[in-house]
């Protein structure tokens, strides 16, 4: 009987599910899969302590320091262009949630 009244709930409860609650459900979506890909995008990123590579044997030649730096720089452009992004689909989401 319990199950029955559950299924009850939720078929009621579709009814009431307005365009603007869509709208809310797909920004929160969104936001995790940003966060997600931000997550990844973070990992991919070298670390910042260049002395690390003296302990492999790495040598320290101009050849070697900027060989990954446009990549870096594209990481990093992509970090701060998917943060902003969430920052705004958060903004976004709570003044709906106001409404």
């Amino acid at each position: 009987m319990n199950m029955l009244n559950s299924l009850q709930m939720m078929i009621s409860a579709v009814g009431d599910y307005t365009g603007i609650n869509i709208f809310r459900d797909i920004l929160v979506i969104l936001m995790v899969l940003l966060a997600i890909a931000l997550v990844v995008i973070i990992l991919m990123q070298k670390g910042t302590n260049d002395n690390i590579g003296v302990i492999g044997g790495e040598t320290d030649t101009y050849m070697g320091r900027n060989k990954g730096q446009n990549r870096e720089r594209k990481l990093k452009l992509a970090t701060a262009i998917i943060g902003g992004i969430i920052v705004v689909l958060a903004i976004i989401y709570f003044v709906l949630l106001l409404v």
